[in-house]
């Protein structure tokens, strides 16, 4: 499948390893932002959080999205094992 979506990490501030990160979204196709990838500590799950409130996204690219932050949980859960 090809990729739409690009992920960048955004650098943590302070001292020792997090254990959630946080991850700014943009379209490969156009370099558009589209949003940030962040904890939600009420809702315990990554969320996105979108700047703008006119972005389409494809079926595809929600794939993309979600099976993303899912890897991101997954990892999460590892290092709290």
């Amino acid at each position: 499948m090809k990729q739409l979506l690009s992920f960048e990490q955004v650098e943590s501030k302070g001292k020792g390893k997090r254990k959630t990160q946080t991850w700014r979204v943009y379209s490969v196709y156009s370099g558009d932002y589209l949003g940030l990838i962040h904890w939600r500590t009420g809702w315990r799950c990554y969320v996105i959080s979108y700047d703008n409130n006119s972005i389409d996204m494809s079926l595809s690219c929600n794939k993309e999205l979600n099976k993303f932050m899912e890897k991101l949980e997954e990892e999460r859960n590892d290092i709290n094992k």
